[in-house]
């Protein structure tokens, strides 16, 4: 009987951290949507000291990427996928900020994890993001149709159909 008290006490205690956490989560996201990064980062920040997320390392690195620390958005990226290897948003930030580096056909390898990975919401972002590196190889026909996939997953989302009408000029 002891025992089970304990163990209820503790899944309480989690239960609550995990709340607090993701309510300094969202505030975070709030501040993200408004191009606060600094509150953004240490708001994640405080997330993650309570109870560590994939979403909140994610998070973290997209206020790192924000002021050019590519290297330890990369850092909380692969934090984020120890945590939550399914998630593939890490894997497309990995990509982007890889490419930044100058690292293109890593990223490439990146964005195709991101498009394997069982959960991941915004698929549109990685084909985008490969058609991208891609048309910077000169592999028009392939940026082509890494395009059109971002393009046909989410019509109404313009990068990919402003990429998608400058690859098919660079084909005419």
């Amino acid at each position: 009987m002891q025992q089970s008290l304990k163990d209820e006490v503790n899944h309480l205690a989690v239960t609550a951290l995990r709340k607090e956490a993701a309510e300094f989560s969202d505030v975070a996201r709030q501040r993200l949507e408004v191009g606060d990064m600094q509150d953004a980062a240490a708001y994640f920040a405080m997330s993650l000291e309570l109870y560590p997320t994939a979403e909140a390392h994610t998070g973290l690195a997209v206020t790192l990427a924000s002021r050019g620390q590519w290297e330890d958005a990369i850092t909380e990226c692969h934090r984020a996928i120890a945590l939550e290897p399914d998630l593939g948003n890490s894997y497309n930030d990995i990509a982007v900020y890889t490419a930044e580096l100058g690292s293109i056909h890593e990223a490439l390898e990146w964005l195709d994890r991101a498009l394997f990975a069982p959960r991941y919401d915004c698929r549109h972002y990685a084909h985008y993001h490969r058609g991208r590196l891609l048309e910077q190889l000169g592999r028009f026909v392939e940026a082509k149709n890494a395009y059109a996939q971002s393009a046909a997953l989410e019509p109404n989302w313009e990068p990919a159909t402003i990429g998608l009408r400058r690859v098919q000029g660079w084909l005419n």
